[in-house]
């Protein structure tokens, strides 16, 4: 009864078009038809290869930018549903055994409610029934990519992560998760960090993409 009175208050909306939707949907039907979910694959300009099911455009932008700055938090299962999808198409599910994320400084975390790639990250390890836990942390804050160049992004980055105390990475195949791929410097620099640290394998994927190959 509460989880009834709950819906009719605060009711599920579509995540891309804000229509009200069904209590066991992550989107309504005429996105679900609409969205070009297959595997997209960047080459960044940052040298890494990156997997999405979405471009970084239209309806996909708007609904990414109340995920991470309104705290619409709903919209995390969707998007994790549409990556999972990609994995199977793109045949890299047996890949990876473990699923981590860029981690964000706590300021800005404490500030957003939640990580967006580290929510999202989690509901993609249910569903593959493989562990999700932050293998990174963000030592220094820095300044907020969107706002830099080319070069400033890369010099930006760099020995902003490394890997946590009590984690050993020796070893994981690991499916490494941010939220969008622009250059890929981010990635890029988390992707290091943790092959140098022993990882034998990382897959970079995000929710969407930027670049184009």
């Amino acid at each position: 009864m509460i989880e009834r009175i709950i819906s009719v208050i605060f009711p599920n909306r579509c995540p891309y078009c804000n229509k009200i939707i069904g209590s066991g949907l992550t989107e309504c039907g005429e996105c679900f038809k609409e969205l070009d979910k297959t595997p997209k694959i960047s080459h960044t300009d940052a040298g890494i290869i990156c997997i999405s099911p979405f471009f970084y455009d239209s309806k996909v932008r708007q609904s990414i930018l109340k995920y991470k700055f309104r705290g619409v938090a709903f919209n995390a299962r969707s998007y994790a549903k549409a990556m999972c999808s990609a994995v199977e198409s793109a045949g890299i599910k047996d890949d990876f055994d473990i699923i981590t994320f860029v981690p964000l400084s706590k300021s800005r975390e404490r500030e957003r409610g939640f990580n967006q790639s580290e929510k999202v990250a989690e509901i993609v390890g249910e569903f593959f029934n493989k562990p999700c836990r932050a293998l990174l942390v963000k030592t220094k804050n820095n300044k907020n990519q969107h706002d830099l160049n080319l070069v400033e992004r890369r010099e930006n980055v760099r020995g902003v992560y490394s890997v946590c105390k009590n984690e050993d990475v020796s070893g994981m195949r690991i499916l490494l998760i941010d939220d969008i791929v622009t250059t890929g410097n981010t990635l890029s620099e988390c992707l290091n960090v943790l092959k140098d640290s022993g990882a034998e394998n990382v897959i970079c994927m995000s929710i969407a993409t930027a670049t184009l190959d």
